[in-house]
């Protein structure tokens, strides 16, 4: 509660987007290194991220069941924050490289239900219709990315959340109306 006796409105944290360097033999590629964090806030500007734990999430492919997301809190403005790697969207348990391997076998010629993709945990498969939708939502990003005028193979290529699914992008950054 507020000091004067008023509840603070409910404010949902924020998801910062990391781009992670390749693993070496002693990093954990499951773990965002500290030296990586964001420490200057998107909200107020300042560089007064601290670390707010970090929690256990489900991060389903090939290599990996789940991995830890660090969280941080801007005490002036009390926003808290979701670190993710880039690879990863938000809310789903799937990562953005099972997503890929999904689609390239639909490309090849596999019916949905014939190309889910390989998992670490094999019980953990996406059911045929969430494939489906991320191909629908695959072919979207790359028609609006296209529209958009972007041309360059290796962003199209790329296994990170804004060539995979513009629509979740959109949901999460929405888009703020700048003043004259």
């Amino acid at each position: 509660m507020a000091e004067n006796g008023q509840r603070r409105a409910f404010t949902p944290a924020l998801i910062l987007f990391i781009a992670l360097p390749e693993a070496k033999d002693k990093i954990d590629p499951g773990v965002i290194p500290l030296e990586l964090l964001p420490r200057r806030c998107p909200i107020c500007g300042h560089y007064t991220i601290i670390g707010h734990g970090r929690r256990l999430r489900p991060a389903h492919d090939d290599q990996q069941e789940r991995i830890w997301v660090r969280r941080g809190i801007c005490q002036p403005c009390g926003k808290t924050f979701t670190i993710l790697p880039d690879w990863l969207a938000p809310a789903a348990p799937f990562s953005l490289r099972c997503r890929q391997q999904a689609c390239e076998r639909i490309a090849a010629g596999e019916y949905a239900e014939q190309a889910a993709p390989h998992c670490k945990d094999p019980t953990r498969l996406p059911d045929p219709s969430t494939v489906r939708r991320w191909a629908q939502r695959r072919l979207l990003s790359l028609w609006s990315w296209i529209e958009a005028g972007v041309h360059s193979e290796h962003f199209l290529r790329a296994p990170t959340i804004l060539a995979w699914d513009l629509s979740a992008v959109c949901r999460n950054l929405p888009i703020e109306a700048s003043s004259p």
